[in-house]
Parts: C-alpha cells; sequence; structure tokens
C-alpha cells in the first residue's frame, strides 16, 4: 500500500476526511462505509480522498492510527515500576479500555476488512501491530533481566499470549472489556511466564528411576 504523502495534504481537509471516516466506521461498521459517503460527510470530492487513499479501509485506518499516535510511547514511559504484573495491568488497560474504549468496533472492522486486502493488512502490521508490540516486548525484557518473567520465553509469543485474549474475545466470543477482564487476562497469562519455582521443575531422569525403585519395594 502506498502511503499518502502528507506534503501534498489540506490539513482542514485532510481533517475533515479522518473525522468523517471514523465517525461512520463507528456508527456502522467499516463495511457499510463507502468512498462517496465518506466524501460527502467531509464534504470534498472522490477524487480528493483517491488522491492519498487507496480504499476506504486505507482511510479508516489512517483515521484509527492518527488517534492512537503518541499513546503508545506514553504508556510504556508509565509502566517502568519494579513490579512487572501491575505494568503490564497498567498498559493493557491504557490501551485496551482507555485508549480504544467504545471505538474497539471499528477495531474489530479494520481486522476484519485486512483478511481480504493484503495492502490493509500489511499497514495495520506496520502502523499499529509491530509499534506496539515493540514496545511491550522491550518491557517484557526487562522482566526477564529483573527474574520476573522466564528467561527462556520468546518476547513476541508473550505479547500473543496476553493480546490473543483480547482479541478473541472482540472477535469471536463477545463479552465484557472492563478492569476486571483486563486484570483476568494479565492474571492467566503470568501463569505461563513466570519463572518455575524450584519445586515445580521436572524431577531429573536419574532421581525419577531411583524414586519408582524405592516405592516398588
Amino acid at each position: 500500500m502506498r502511503a499518502p504523502d502528507p506534503s501534498r495534504r489540506n490539513p482542514q481537509t485532510t481533517a475533515a476526511i479522518l473525522d468523517a471516516a471514523l465517525v461512520m466506521a463507528g456508527e456502522s461498521g467499516l463495511a457499510r462505509v463507502s468512498i462517496e459517503g465518506i466524501a460527502a460527510r467531509a464534504g470534498v470530492g472522490k477524487r480528493t480522498i483517491y488522491r492519498w487513499w487507496p480504499s476506504k479501509g486505507a482511510v479508516v485506518l489512517d483515521a484509527w492510527a492518527q488517534r492512537l499516535e503518541g499513546r503508545l510511547q506514553r504508556r510504556l514511559d508509565t509502566a517502568q515500576t519494579d513490579d512487572f504484573e501491575a505494568d503490564l495491568k497498567l498498559m493493557v488497560k491504557d490501551a485496551w479500555i482507555d485508549t480504544i474504549g467504545d471505538s474497539r468496533g471499528v477495531l474489530a472492522s479494520i481486522v476484519a476488512e485486512a483478511q481480504h486486502d493484503p495492502g490493509l493488512a500489511a499497514e495495520f502490521r506496520e502502523r499499529l501491530v509491530n509499534p506496539a508490540g515493540t514496545l511491550v516486548a522491550e518491557r517484557i525484557r526487562r522482566a526477564q533481566a529483573d527474574g520476573q518473567v522466564a528467561a527462556d520465553i520468546n518476547p513476541h509469543r508473550a505479547i500473543e499470549l496476553i493480546y490473543a485474549q483480547l482479541y478473541y474475545r472482540l472477535l469471536i466470543a463477545p463479552g465484557p472489556h472492563d478492569e476486571a477482564y483486563v486484570d483476568d487476562v494479565v492474571d492467566l497469562a503470568m501463569r505461563g511466564l513466570r519463572p518455575p519455582r524450584q519445586d515445580d521443575r521436572p524431577v531429573p531422569q536419574a532421581n525419577a528411576v531411583h524414586k519408582n525403585t524405592d516405592t516398588d519395594r
């Protein structure tokens, strides 16, 4: 997907287009949004939109991504205590409740549209998924250095363990997205991320055989 060239945009026109796209996607879902509808609501011509964006999905994604810009780094900056689990809950709540909040339907629409639009899918990963993943992975690595997360865990697989629960609820099994749910998501994920305790480690094979032999006597 060719990225829009900001130098060619009129700021007021761009803002009107992005605002219209985001509002319409929130009202009826991306499937019912059209370039014609965005143009009419923004008071511009269709050619103006097509000059900068290749599809309605690209317009809505651009509007969505601009809404989130600046919050990713802030999210990490405020989650730098010595308690990784508390930091993680803060980061997820900020992302899923405070930032996205009632607009989760727009996110679901973008994800759905990206399933049959490879360009939109690539842009979604580049502008939203990868930047967020990089910051969360950075915090996980620090937790590994502090001994709060198992050292042999791939940070990006850990991210999947956390955020897959949220996207499953968003896309497959609807339910509450409140603070209690976020806390439960993190609590469940931490069961698999914490370093094993000494008494949880597998018994060496030689000792296991010896123990069984003693039991049989």
